[in-house]
């Protein structure tokens, strides 16, 4: 994660110490630390002026969510600190790299020190494009546009990260029920198509009313990603390897059913391939997410990126983002014919 050239690069080096001096002191932790020990717990403590202070940001921290009705309401991201608590500890069962604020932020000052060290050896085109994908976006952005100094893009990434983690529930371990999965049509079949992934994907989200999506798009027919709950990506290797080893060629049945008639075989080999999933997961005590033969689960990912399940948190977001950026210190010129944003 960097290290080596934060050993190595006296100025990789100074973005790290400058994002660690700023993180020290407003949140109480540091990120050198965390990515070089990986500990499983941290506790930060909240006595004395600068641990007030510290405690106060932390309150002061707030997300939205919907609630069963589907009213919108703004919630306190740490709701069990107040005026009156001590300390707070952060804690991951794989260590803290994997907790998602602490990830994000160890990814973008490492790429936005891994940047500056190369532009001070002279190896960057100032008038090349840049783009960046989700949280890349962020380290491109900070980097050649200089959008963000480097506290900025520490609060906005942790932010990020902390509103994630803290979206989806978790079990008393700190483990949620869902997860990433790359998929690649062509190895399902000749005639499999991005178009039959969708129409799969789709009807497992419909007919099991769970949350399963394709939420990136990376080669044509080749690499897709899809999000959701542990059953449901289950539950999609198991039909994509059902539909290779059966040899079911979706397009030729297509031309010899109706619509309907498809849709029916569809929904009849996705229950039996649900009911695989249910009855391995009592054998096992809980879903485990395998290899298949087109799908490949993402390992320490336990939030659903870019799906809809985390929408509600789009608009506190951006408010939160708004206050980071200022517009006076825009340089247009940065983006104009180079930027390549992530909507195109």
């Amino acid at each position: 994660m960097g290290m080596e050239l934060y050993a190595s690069s006296p100025v990789a080096r100074a973005v790290w110490d400058a994002a660690d001096a700023h993180l020290t002191s407003v949140y109480g932790f540091s990120i050198v630390d965390i990515v070089k020990n990986n500990p499983k717990e941290l506790t930060i403590h909240f006595g004395g002026i600068k641990g007030q202070a510290i405690r106060q940001r932390y309150m002061d921290l707030t997300y939205d969510s919907v609630d069963d009705s589907g009213k919108v309401m703004t919630r306190p991201l740490f709701g069990d600190i107040d005026l009156y608590t001590a300390s707070y500890t952060f804690s991951h069962p794989q260590g803290l790299l994997f907790a998602t604020q602490y990830t994000q932020i160890a990814l973008v000052v490492t790429e936005k020190a891994a940047f500056d060290d190369m532009k001070a050896k002279g190896l960057i085109d100032t008038e090349a494009a840049f783009a960046g994908h989700s949280l890349g976006e962020y380290s491109a952005l900070a980097a050649i546009a200089d959008v963000l100094p480097i506290s900025s893009l520490a609060d906005v990434v942790f932010f990020r990260g902390i509103t994630m983690q803290r979206a989806v529930q978790r079990d008393a371990e700190g483990k949620s029920q869902y997860a990433m999965m790359a998929a690649n049509p062509s190895r399902v079949g000749k005639s499999f198509s991005e178009e039959a992934l969708r129409e799969i994907v789709d009807q497992i989200s419909s007919q099991k009313d769970i949350l399963l999506q394709i939420v990136n798009l990376n080669v044509a027919n080749q690499q897709y990603v899809c999000a959701g709950e542990l059953r449901a990506l289950a539950t999609l290797t198991n039909v994509l390897n059902m539909l290779k080893i059966q040899k079911i060629d979706l397009e030729k049945l297509s031309t010899m059913m109706t619509v309907e008639e498809l849709k029916e075989k569809l929904a009849e080999i996705i229950e039996g391939c649900w009911d695989m999933v249910l009855e391995k997961e009592k054998t096992d005590g809980a879903v485990i997410l395998e290899r298949g033969f087109s799908t490949i689960p993402l390992p320490g990912i336990d939030v659903p990126f870019h799906s809809r399940y985390l929408w509600p948190g789009v608009m506190a977001f951006r408010n939160y983002l708004v206050k980071k950026i200022d517009p006076l210190q825009l340089n247009p010129d940065r983006l104009e014919g180079k930027y390549i944003p992530n909507l195109m």
